[in-house]
């Protein structure tokens, strides 16, 4: 990814550029500055890969400051926004020298500073940084199987263990539940960061979040009416997911059970999807026909993971039939513990950190997992693994 400055002296444009590039999932990082030698860089100040130039501040101090900062890093990328649809050869030339590789018109869209920087980044060295995914979509194989229970706490999970910044964004349809879980009162929702793509930079999307503080979780609240989705467009989602991607460690989606066609790019975005399912005749053959489906639209099968949730060791004979067939093996086996996740939804809260519990244990061992770290619970230091999310079929 690319790390990208913006360079203008009106703070309505700093703040459109930097929605902009943000929105296009392809800059890890956005800074603001002024086109001012004297300020920028500040002393042990990295110079980014990108600049994007605003000149209609003035011409000649913006590409005096785009050459001054090609001195100090001669393989910064200059892109330039000029006010003027057709520049005149003479300023052409002049920005030339000053650096600048890409020409943009004012009113500057998303799309057209996309793929300059897409430019930009084909051309970077090998074993330069591609783009990261951190999205992990969850979804349900049907309703009711506790999608948004496992999207709630394994987001809670996440926060704890890896001790960094994890985003739960409620995409459920056609309302959503995830700021009832955590007892949430969200003043905003996944709407007004789709209608205001014109704002919608770190800054803002900081802003519509609300955080759980116990766990750390930071939320986008979904719908709370169906009515809600009738003006949400696909493309604007996935420049939410963009600006959320560049904004923390961690991005988990709640999808609930429902998806279309138009929800492809945003599952083909992913790094990951889980599919959680009871294993009942009825989940586990809606289960089969989503896998197929994922699959259809160029979801690839180690893209996916299965969730077993609300397990019994007597579901073990479907298991294994579904992975026969499937040729798919479970990724987590979620023990059935009705009462305590009762309890926990009715308090508004994530399940209990008691590592002695074996659905906390579980849920902290696939966060551990999926964060690549060292889990220490006192189920491992037993060697007990008779609840355990990767333990063999045989050792049960």
């Amino acid at each position: 990814m690319l790390t990208a400055a913006v360079v203008a002296t009106d703070a309505k444009s700093t703040s459109y550029l930097r929605a902009c590039a943000e929105q296009t999932g392809l800059t890890e990082s956005v800074v603001e500055w002024a086109p001012s030698m004297e300020q920028h860089p500040a002393p042990g100040e990295n110079i980014p890969d990108v600049i994007i130039l605003d000149l209609a501040g003035g011409t000649d101090i913006s590409l005096e400051f785009a050459t001054h900062l090609r001195r100090l890093r001669p393989s910064v990328v200059v892109v330039a926004c000029s006010p003027l649809k057709q520049p005149d050869p003479d300023l052409l030339m002049q920005a030339m020298r000053s650096g600048v590789r890409e020409f943009l018109a004012h009113p500057v869209d998303t799309f057209s500073l996309e793929s300059a920087l897409k430019r930009i980044r084909d051309e970077q060295a090998p074993g330069e940084k591609s783009l990261e995914r951190k999205l992990i979509i969850v979804m349900g194989a049907k309703g009711g199987v506790g999608s948004t229970t496992v999207a709630v706490n394994l987001g809670a999970q996440l926060a704890r263990v890896s001790q960094k910044r994890v985003i739960l964004i409620d995409l459920a349809r056609p309302m959503g539940h995830v700021s009832l879980l955590l007892d949430l009162r969200s003043r905003f929702s996944v709407r007004d960061a789709t209608q205001n793509l014109e704002r919608l930079d770190s800054h803002f999307f900081n802003a519509l979040l609300t955080v759980h503080e116990k766990s750390g979780l930071e939320v986008l609240a979904g719908a709370s009416d169906p009515d809600e989705w009738e003006d949400v467009q696909t493309s604007a989602l996935l420049r939410v997911v963009n600006v959320a991607q560049s904004s923390c460690a961690h991005l988990i989606m709640d999808m609930g059970c429902n998806y279309s066609i138009h929800s492809r790019p945003l599952l083909r975005m992913a790094r990951m999807v889980m599919l959680v399912a009871e294993a009942d005749v009825p989940a586990l053959w809606t289960l089969e026909k989503h896998l197929t489906k994922l699959s259809s639209w160029g979801i690839e099968p180690d893209q996916c993971r299965v969730i077993i949730n609300r397990y019994h060791r007597s579901d073990e004979d479907a298991i294994k039939a579904f992975e026969k067939r499937t040729k798919m093996s479970i990724f987590a086996r979620l023990p059935n513990d009705f009462r305590q996740v009762s309890e926990a939804i009715n308090l508004g809260t994530p399940l209990n950190r008691n590592h002695n519990n074996p659905l906390v244990s579980n849920f902290q061992q696939l966060a551990t997992r999926l964060t690549g770290a060292t889990a220490s619970s006192p189920q491992e230091k037993k060697g007990n693994t008779i609840f355990g999310l990767f333990s063999n079929s045989s050792k049960r």
